[in-house]
């Protein structure tokens, strides 16, 4: 039995009509969401309209103290405590509480800032005694400043 062929391929094509209506909706939804405002690209800030970096406000200059954490010895074995530039405490930290509590005393308040400065080969336990001892002396602002050599 001889089986006929046709000659040329039937057409496939795929249906336009879906095709169509999701192309319009895409082009619909790209046209009525995009928002063109003159702000845009720039952050909205709320700066006072007076000049300078404190208009306005009265500047209060507070005196920080300042403990030193000086190395000495080898390998920064032994440290020396220096308080506010002129009192040389030695390596005992117990005078250093004593000495933030008697300024605690005359009237500094707990928010008072204190800047502990280590130097570069000044030993971690060091510092931490310093915070230690600026915390038992009722300091709650303690700030560190970066170790220099």
């Amino acid at each position: 039995m001889r089986v006929t062929r046709p000659k040329t391929p039937p057409k496939m094509q795929p249906p336009m009509t879906p095709m169509i209506d999701c192309v319009f909706n895409l082009l619909i939804f790209f046209i009525l969401t995009p928002s063109f405002s003159l702000t845009e690209g720039y952050l909205t800030t709320n700066l006072p309209t007076t000049s300078g970096p404190v208009a306005g406000k009265k500047q209060i200059d507070v005196q920080r103290i300042k403990i030193e954490l000086l190395d000495e010895g080898p390998k920064g074995e032994r440290v020396s405590i220096v308080l506010n530039d002129n009192q040389n405490l030695g390596d005992n930290f117990d005078l250093l509480r004593d000495a933030l509590k008697k300024l605690r005393d005359q009237g500094l308040p707990a928010n008072h800032p204190v800047l502990l400065s280590p130097t570069m080969a000044c030993r971690h336990k060091y510092v931490v005694k310093g915070f230690d001892q600026a915390v038992y002396a009722g300091f709650s602002e303690i700030h560190f400043a970066v170790p220099y050599q």
